[in-house]
């Protein structure tokens, strides 16, 4: 039960949008921004980037990290522990969820990117790092970000194999959800053409 109960408290503050609330609260912008997704890179691009590292930071160590260390410290689990057993799973399953479709925000939200950076490091820290290099090596060479976080996690969910089953999971989960993400986008379209952009760019052109 309690544990149930930890999954409906990670629900609602992973659905907490910190970009939305930076906007409306900070800037007094409209929450017609919805319109689009909300999310740290939209800060950084269009708003401020000291926000935007600082939204960053919030949504990895705050909805992504701190729920996992949280998790781990309540049930008593080991970092040895975590990554034999499939207790954060629905954990991780759950902070991606309530970001990326918020019951805030009318079921939209983020692209999930930073909460996940901060979810699978408290999950295993050397399959992050893992992640995480093959992410900015990618980046570096085809320079554009979209390409470069699909394929990253397809290849460590492919590596994850190697450490657990349960962190291949793990990966597998963020993968499903990422490409759920961005087909759905904040729109639904039937559009192939859009749909693998969408997928492999995540943009409609």
């Amino acid at each position: 039960m309690e544990y149930v109960i930890f999954l409906i408290i990670v629900f609602f503050f992973s659905s907490l949008n910190f970009s939305n609330i930076y906007l409306n609260k900070i800037q007094k912008s409209s929450s017609q921004s919805w319109t689009t997704h909300i999310g740290s890179s939209h800060i950084w691009k269009y708003h401020s980037k000291i926000a935007g590292v600082i939204i960053f930071f919030g949504d990895s160590i705050l909805k992504g990290l701190l729920p996992i260390f949280i998790a781990k410290f309540i049930f008593d689990f080991s970092q040895l522990e975590s990554i034999n057993k499939y207790y954060l799973i629905p954990i991780l399953f759950t902070q991606i969820i309530g970001n990326n479709w918020s019951i805030f925000m009318r079921f939209k939200g983020g692209r999930g990117m930073a909460i996940i950076i901060g979810s699978l490091l408290g999950i295993n820290t050397i399959m992050a790092m893992i992640l995480y290099s093959l992410y900015i090596v990618i980046y570096l060479k085809v320079k554009d970000g979209g390409p470069a976080w699909i394929i990253s996690i397809a290849i460590s969910s492919i590596i994850s194999l190697f450490f657990s089953t349960t962190l291949l999971y793990c990966y597998l989960i963020c993968l499903f959800l990422v490409i759920a993400k961005r087909i759905t986008g904040n729109s639904i379209s039937n559009n192939y053409k859009i749909i693998v952009n969408r997928i492999i760019f995540d943009r409609d052109i």
